[in-house]
């Protein structure tokens, strides 16, 4: 039986390999890349790019994908082109959503590309994932107090026909971090005012991403033309807090509103991953300040499909044993715990697979 390679992951900041440049990008990637400042966000210096590149395709190529969803692009195509061409044999096709310093892009094996087709802005849902949408801040309940909001980094969407005439939905996601005010354990204890609105007013925003995407989804599965499979994989930033803020506030979990409702069992999506692997699977490492700096290991990046690849007799299955977190293939590419300087490690996060049978 034919098996189809897909992977998640989030590369750090690819945006640095290619000299931190977006519209004056000059059609190279450079030797080396002194960083920059955006915004609040420092990109570290590396010293040998193509050194870094080298050991980013050494993790794919480890991999095999044939899909690959990548999260922390390059914001123009061209440019994740130009690293597809030049260290994996141009062995990909690179299809985008927006372009934004953190883009998301699906590289699909050019063997398999002729059956791939990106979903366009006007299908039905995408407005969804495109345009606008409204969310309550804590404690808002006015009208007045609605805030629009929309994805920074819009999901990639593209269907791939097998050779067998299967098709396969996939959507890569990269949602907003959670990442806020609130960054110290005597903010917590003070309950900060400023600190406090601020992380809950982020977490509704993650909300009403997953919330969105949610309804994307659930179109796709109810429509007349149902893929054989659909697959949401990619970084839902369902880490640091999470627990604290479910716990104390009553706020979603993340992942959970994203799966669905038991109410609608033909529409509950499933975790790709085992329940034993899933208990101890890790994908990042956080230094969490409500816990006096102290490392976290967390899973936040996932593969969720939809129920009828479970089922054994479907056109297209995942071999659930098959889904993990790739730590031997990141740890072959990594100098040490990959805490060093940034080009010693292929990236901060580490990515994960699962096989499909069709």
């Amino acid at each position: 039986m034919p098996t189809l390679r897909v992977a998640t992951w989030n590369i750090e900041w690819m945006a640095g390999l290619f000299n931190g440049r977006w519209k004056d990008w000059d059609g190279t990637i450079p030797d080396r890349f002194a960083g920059r400042s955006l915004g609040g966000i420092r990109l570290d210096a590396i010293d040998d790019v193509p050194a870094l590149c080298a050991r980013i395709a050494g993790v794919i190529r480890r991999l095999r994908p044939d899909v690959l969803a990548v999260q922390e692009g390059p914001p123009l195509p061209a440019q994740l082109e130009h690293f597809v061409a030049r260290f994996l044999d141009d062995d990909y096709v690179v299809v985008g959503a927006n372009a934004t310093w953190q883009s998301a892009y699906i590289l699909v094996r050019r063997a398999l590309a002729g059956g791939l087709a990106k979903v366009p802005a006007e299908a039905p849902g995408m407005a969804a994932l495109t345009g606008s949408f409204f969310f309550y801040p804590w404690q808002g309940f006015r009208v007045a107090d609605r805030r629009r909001h929309r994805f920074a980094r819009q999901p990639v969407c593209a269907d791939l026909t097998l050779p067998n005439g299967k098709r396969i939905a996939f959507v890569n996601v990269h949602l907003k971090s959670k990442f806020s005010k609130l960054k110290t354990l005597a903010q917590w204890e003070n309950r900060d005012p400023e600190a406090m609105l601020d992380a809950l007013d982020v977490r509704q925003k993650v909300s009403a991403e997953v919330a969105a995407l949610r309804r994307y989804v659930s179109l796709r599965l109810l429509m007349s033309d149902v893929p054989d499979g659909v697959v949401i994989l990619g970084d839902f930033n369902d880490g640091p807090f999470g627990e604290l803020f479910e716990a104390e506030f009553l706020l979603h979990n993340i992942l959970d509103e994203m799966v669905g409702s038991f109410l609608e069992p033909d529409l509950l999506l499933r975790h790709a991953m085992k329940p034993e692997v899933l208990r101890a699977a890790s994908s990042v490492t956080f230094n969490d300040p409500l816990q006096g700096g102290a490392e976290v290991k967390e899973l936040i990046d996932h593969i969720i499909v939809s129920p009828r690849m479970m089922v054994a007799r479907n056109a297209v299955r995942l071999h659930q044993a098959s889904c993990k977190v790739e730590d031997k293939a990141w740890s072959a590419f990594t100098e040490g715990e990959g805490k060093g300087a940034r080009g010693l490690r292929p990236s901060d996060h580490i990515p994960v697979s699962a096989t499909f049978g069709y």
